[in-house]
């Protein structure tokens, strides 16, 4: 029985990453601006025909299908891009449209929903710290992601408030079987030409048992790497500012200066502790170096 559950945790792990890639891929693919962005000449060559009225046959990647917000298709999602704000501060919105009536539950226009085990909970809600993503699960593990393109050369550093209402109990990243965590935040880099396999992430938890400044391999993906930047109840409830040199720990994980960022997600789990976690999370910018 514990190997049968081993292989499920595996399985798990593997179908996450995958996920986090597919989605990436899915965006440069959908998107004539993404294209051109990563892949140069011949992503402007395919705008080009797009623009001529040629499209992009559609390519199955998973036979698991995301649960997608109602703000656009596919296809129109990631056109326009982010813009500087008078601060130099690429914003990450958390709604496309914010509706005028909060709470709203369910996924955000702009975002996208993965359900990988249990049931989850999505929520846009009005905070202390303003507009805010409420994520909630028992037992569940599940991610939000949404399309960005950010090069890090220009706008390296990633900042953003989160609030851990309740930690997995026992959950501990260092360990496979309690790889639960309430608030993860993920940079997915996509690599060409084979995305599936050379893509990197980053990942930036609040651990219930791990200390802060801990870095490792992901127990269960060998191309996510994790930073803790929140450990244990002593915050609990209370907003949290993080800022981070995306660059910088690119190059000190990676070994290796970073490519454009493709992807960002969002993602609690409970399932590995078999306990329950919720996080609120806000101001998701991208900033360039203060002077």
């Amino acid at each position: 029985m514990r190997r049968a559950r081993r292989r499920g945790r595996a399985k798990e792990a593997a179908i996450i990453v995958a996920v986090l890639v597919a989605a990436a891929l899915v965006v440069v693919l959908a998107s004539p601006r993404h294209r051109a962005f990563y892949l140069g000449a011949a992503g402007r060559a395919e705008e080009r025909a797009v623009s001529a009225g040629h499209s992009l046959r559609s390519i199955p990647l998973s036979r698991m299908s995301p649960v997608t917000s109602a703000a656009a298709t596919p296809a129109e999602r990631g056109k326009r891009p982010l813009v500087a704000d008078a601060q130099g501060r690429l914003r990450v919105p958390l709604a496309d449209e914010v509706p005028p009536r909060l709470p709203a539950e369910g996924v955000p226009p702009g975002w996208e929903l993965w359900q990988f085990s249990g049931h989850g909970e999505v929520e846009l809600v009005r905070s202390e710290a303003g507009v805010a993503l409420r994520m909630r699960t028992e037992g569940g593990s599940f991610a939000l992601y949404r399309s960005v393109v950010i090069d890090l050369a220009e706008f390296p550093r990633l900042t953003w408030a989160w609030k851990a209402v309740r930690l997995p109990a026992g959950g501990d990243v260092r360990e496979r079987r309690t790889d639960d965590e309430a608030a993860q935040l993920y940079v997915v880099f996509p690599r060409w030409p084979s995305p599936r396999t050379q893509s990197e992430v980053i990942g930036y938890v609040w651990d219930t048992t791990a200390p802060v400044g801990t870095r490792l391999t992901s127990p269960k993906a060998e191309n996510v790497r994790i930073i803790v930047v929140a450990s244990g109840h002593a915050e609990l409830g209370t907003w949290q500012r993080f800022e981070r040199n995306v660059a910088a720990d690119y190059q000190a994980l990676f070994g290796q200066a970073p490519p454009r960022v493709g992807t960002l997600a969002l993602m609690t789990d409970a399932n590995d502790t078999g306990s329950a976690a919720e996080v609120l999370v806000g101001d998701l910018a991208f900033a360039k170096n203060r002077p």
